[in-house]
């Protein structure tokens, strides 16, 4: 009686510890799908990178985003990025390891390229009248901290005032245009050639100077740059048409928010923590008009093949259940052995 006691417990222990290894599997199986997400690369300028804000790491619009869609994040986004070094960062290979991994990309760039030759027009003026040999970093730093330079500011301004001033800056603008352009056309074409599947978000240009609308003494400021970035947009919308992963942002639109302050005479360009909110949203917007469609489009062959499969199986009627997961057959396979020892204890017994 002993020795059959003996062999079930020994059967028994040995069931029990398949199933315990088959139960660890299916945790380990678990973790890993919780594990699994989104991933998604921002790619861009000074704005993907949150410069002047409190805390990047948690105002940004690519964390906003990020966390929006439950995304793992990567964010490349470098300060006073051109659409050119972009392009030719991107030709070197150098994101391709990223590129081939990614769900989705944001792309915030176009804008340094056209401010810098706005700059270039107003520096340019500047030196002419003044004598001077400034270059675009000075007129940076005038309009990113105003309340050093008010006399600087004041008289860069004034050229604006007038109808010569606003066609020569339009002019500087509008003739980088289409280099900028054909720049993030290749952008575009080198991230699709290494992941055809990428969603590509490319947000478009706002007006950094609309709150100066209001103000008769700065208005046509505000004027000149709508007129050139509604052209600059125009353009961009040709980019959309390399592939249908591509959805221009409208950002434009959806009225971003500036740390642009007339009475500090900040006239600083990047969006204040309520701008990144915006441009977040218009992400999200943006990004569900492909990820609502594809979801459906997968909730629907998975529940036909749901369907197929439950047919299937009534069809067959297996008198026998079987299961994918091997562990889990080794440990049906093993009840029929303890019955088999179980026997050949009693057969010793008698």
């Amino acid at each position: 009686m002993k020795t059959t006691r003996r062999i079930l417990s020994v059967a028994l222990a040995i069931v029990l510890s398949v199933c315990m290894l088959t139960n660890v599997v299916f945790a380990d199986n678990l973790l890993i799908s919780s594990l699994s997400s989104t991933t998604y690369l921002a790619l861009g300028d000074s704005i993907t990178a949150g410069f002047g804000l409190d805390d990047p790491d948690s105002e940004s619009f690519v964390t906003l985003f990020g966390n929006e869609i439950g995304a793992t994040t990567i964010n490349q986004g470098v300060s006073g990025l051109t659409a050119a070094t972009l392009s030719e960062t991107l030709a070197t290979g150098e994101y391709d390891t990223y590129l081939a991994m990614v769900d989705v990309v944001t792309i915030t760039i176009g804008g340094n390229d056209l401010l810098a030759a706005f700059y270039q027009y107003l520096i340019d003026t500047y030196n002419a009248t003044m004598g001077t040999s400034l270059t675009t970093e000075d007129i940076t730093t005038w309009f990113t901290d105003g309340t050093s330079y008010t006399t600087e500011i004041s008289t860069v301004l004034t050229y604006l005032t007038t109808d010569e001033g606003i066609a020569g800056a339009t002019a500087a603008v509008s003739e980088v245009a289409p280099t900028c352009i054909a720049d993030i056309q290749s952008i575009i074409t080198k991230i699709l050639s290494v992941n055809p599947d990428a969603v590509i978000l490319l947000a478009n240009q706002y007006n950094p100077y609309t709150s100066l609308s209001a103000l008769p003494t700065y208005s046509s400021i505000s004027t000149m740059f709508d007129t050139a970035v509604t052209a600059f947009n125009a353009l961009l919308e040709q980019v959309a048409a390399l592939s249908d992963n591509v959805i221009i942002v409208d950002v434009y639109s959806a009225g971003v928010e500036t740390n642009v302050n007339v009475l500090t005479m900040n006239f600083d360009f990047h969006p204040d923590a309520a701008g990144h909110e915006t441009i977040a949203a218009a992400m999200v917007a943006a990004y569900e008009t492909v990820a609502a469609p594809a979801e459906a489009e997968a909730t629907t062959e998975a529940e036909a093949t749901t369907e197929t499969e439950t047919e299937s199986e009534a069809a067959e009627a297996t008198p026998v259940a079987t299961t994918e997961n091997p562990t889990t057959g080794i440990a049906i396979s093993l009840i029929p052995m303890a019955i088999a020892l179980t026997g050949v204890g009693l057969s010793k017994k008698k």
